[in-house]
């Protein structure tokens, strides 16, 4: 499988859509990155955010200074829209709904972990899901992240119950065919960071969802 497919490029930006299984950036394992992979054709880029190593999806790269420091404001302003689609096995209880928690990461162990009140270090986390569609033993959810915070979604579906197919650090007990954790960067909504027009992309789910009835 190739480590990315290039979804977008001008002169300021690129858009790729990330293979599970490669991290987004260097790690201390020294597994070849994303990030590294590309600027061998792409110098200088900079890297505006992440996926984990095992799920797949869109992932924005700026290739000037100028353009990183605007998509990196528009992250923190909300103006940049991220959706996942993820598969789990427990339906959750309610169709639709907004998750809160507050999560503590934890280093030593590279996980996160959620409450539902505050607790030392943990910071708030937000994200809606909604149920789209259920196959006979698996459900698909379309799941809006309202913050960004490490492992979240893993861990926010973890906490009611509904842990996310593949994910073994978070509860799930068999891992994926392929390795990969069901969980997908498929929808990304933003204006351009210099000519400020509105741009919007989106992906197929992943060819092995077809199996499990998606």
């Amino acid at each position: 499988m190739e480590p990315y497919q290039l979804i977008f490029e001008d002169s300021e930006i690129i858009v790729v859509n990330k293979s599970s299984g490669i991290p987004a950036q260097p790690d201390k394992k020294n597994t070849p990155s994303l990030l590294e992979i590309l600027s061998e054709k792409f110098p200088n880029l900079n890297l505006i955010h992440r996926l984990d190593q095992r799920v797949s999806g869109l992932i924005i790269f700026a290739k000037t200074e100028q353009s990183a420091k605007q998509l990196n404001k528009d992250f923190q302003t909300r103006n940049i829209t991220k959706r996942y689609k993820s598969i789990v096995a427990n339906k959750p209880i309610e169709k639709e709904a907004k998750l809160t928690h507050w999560l503590l990461k934890d280093a030593k162990k590279n996980r996160a972990k959620a409450f539902e009140i505050k607790v030392k270090n943990s910071q708030k986390s937000e994200l809606i899901y909604r149920v789209i569609q259920s196959s006979e033993r698996y459900h698909l959810l379309d799941i809006e992240l309202l913050t960004g915070r490490f492992h979240q979604i893993r861990s926010q579906l973890s906490a009611i119950g509904c842990p996310i197919l593949g994910d073994l650090k978070y509860g799930y007990k068999r891992s994926s065919p392929d390795g990969s954790i069901f969980l997908q960067s498929y929808y990304l909504s933003l204006n351009h960071p210099v000519t400020k027009k509105a741009i919007q992309f989106e992906i197929e789910m992943p060819e092995l969802w077809k199996k499990y009835g998606f």
